[in-house]
């Protein structure tokens, strides 16, 4: 209590600063030289450790930066491995260019005005007064009749279509440019064509009906390449000029048409109808037309359901050796096979025929169906060289060719073989495996397998 307070301290009062002698009478010790020492080495080490923390700063960035580029190169390295593994693969892809460039049209039937009969009975009546028609204006008024659709309406009402106004409509048909005058003459003669067919209705009298030849010099002013399928490539359009035209819808409507009225008048003999079947598997391999793929399916079933009875089973054997011959060795064999997809009894019959004598190409293979289930079963799916993409279209063709038909339930001992190609499929191929198309010989064999067993 009777120390002096803080504050009092500093008083110069009571704490006087020490003079200028006694600063100088201090002494200086040997701690203090000490201190003083190592007070200035800590500096200077403090300054070298600034410096090799910077040094080092920098260093770990260009590691960093090394570091980077080595796993960089890690993850090219492992990328282009696995394009090697799944490039085939992704290639391999459906699809053929069926067309070529076109050809310059057929000249139109105007210069053949004169003979038409229906122009002379309108310009001699009291209502040509009315609309002057004259040769000269004679084919506008009939497109205009055409696209109205009076020209369909007269026609039905007189029963008789006669020879200029069928060939000038199926010329518009085929080779007009304009969209609504080939719409309207498609759909002139589906009106006449299914009026051969309808029950109450009369039929008309049709004095003209186009033919095969002239379907066919169609597609190949299209650009078609009808005889040389086997040699196209895969699809490309580098020129304007290359098909499909639109036209085409209008040429499989007609086709169609005219095919359904068979039973009744034959317009396509049987060979023809045969390779107008093949035409329209062709077609189904072009991406181009892959948006008119209804369209194609429904005129294929037409031409299919326009064979007689008697005339089927060789007619299937036909078309069945004729595109197994030509297509392909490629994905584009499951491609045909899948284009045939309709549920009718012929159209099974053709899948199965299709794919039983593609398999005998594929495998170079002549002898019973034993024979060739016993080829496939021989196929050694573990060795590395195992070509598996050809071993997925065997299987892909050798299901359709069994069981689009009953040829596995009218020979058991096909089924059995068939059980164990699968068996072999699904179980010598490990999960591991990264050969192109192991993943799906493997999974389809195995789901195949499963509803072998149900049975």
């Amino acid at each position: 209590m009777d120390e002096p307070l803080d504050f009092e301290n500093d008083d110069p009062l009571v704490n006087p600063p020490a003079t200028l002698e006694q600063r100088r009478k201090k002494v200086i010790g040997l701690d203090d030289l000490l201190s003083d020492f190592y007070k200035e080495k800590s500096k200077i080490l403090n300054k070298q450790n600034r410096k090799r923390k910077a040094s080092k700063l920098y260093d770990s960035d260009e590691d960093e930066h090394g570091q980077e580029a080595l796993l960089s190169k890690y993850v090219d390295d492992c990328q282009n491995q696995m394009d090697e593994i799944d490039g085939e693969e992704d290639i391999r892809e459906w699809g053929l260019s069926m067309f070529g460039d076109q050809k310059t049209p057929t000249p139109s039937l105007h210069a053949d005005l004169v003979s038409c009969c229906l122009l002379k009975e309108f310009m001699n009546t009291q209502s040509n007064q009315v609309v002057d028609l004259r040769p000269d204006t004679g084919a506008n008024f009939l497109e205009g009749l055409l696209v109205n659709g009076c020209l369909t309406r007269l026609v039905l009402t007189r029963a008789c279509a006669e020879k200029f106004i069928c060939k000038w409509t199926v010329n518009l048909l085929l080779y007009s440019s304009k969209e609504d005058l080939r719409s309207s003459a498609c759909d002139f003669w589906c009106s006449i064509l299914s009026s051969q067919i309808e029950i109450n209705g009369a039929p008309v009298e049709i004095d003209w009906l186009p033919n095969y030849q002239e379907l066919k010099e169609a597609l190949e002013s299209y650009g078609f390449r009808i005889n040389s399928s086997q040699d196209v490539e895969l699809a490309k359009a580098d020129s304007e000029s290359q098909g499909p035209p639109p036209n085409i819808r209008a040429w499989l409507k007609l086709v169609a048409a005219c095919c359904q009225i068979r039973c009744k008048n034959p317009i396509f003999s049987t060979s023809q109808v045969e390779e107008i079947v093949e035409i329209l598997v062709w077609l189904l391999l072009d991406r181009g037309l892959h948006g008119l793929s209804l369209l194609l399916h429904d005129c294929l079933i037409s031409v299919i359901g326009s064979f007689k009875k008697e005339e089927w089973v060789s007619s299937c054997e036909e078309i069945a050796n004729s595109l197994a011959s030509r297509v392909p060795q490629d994905i584009n064999c499951l491609r045909i096979v899948e284009s045939v997809s309709g549920i009718d009894a012929r159209s099974k019959l053709l899948r199965s025929s299709i794919s039983n004598k593609m398999l005998v190409v594929l495998l170079d293979h002549k002898g019973s169906d034993a024979n060739l289930l016993s080829s496939l079963m021989s196929i050694k799916v573990k060795e590395k060289n195992c070509n598996l993409m050809k071993t997925y279209i065997f299987l892909v063709l050798a299901e359709n060719w069994l069981f689009s038909s009953k040829l596995a339930e009218e020979k058991p001992v096909l089924r059995d073989m068939w059980a164990v190609f699968l068996r072999n499929c699904s179980c010598q191929i490990n999960t591991t495996d990264l050969r192109p198309y192991a993943s799906k010989v493997r999974t389809r064999a195995a789901y195949l397998l499963q509803g072998c067993s149900s049975n």
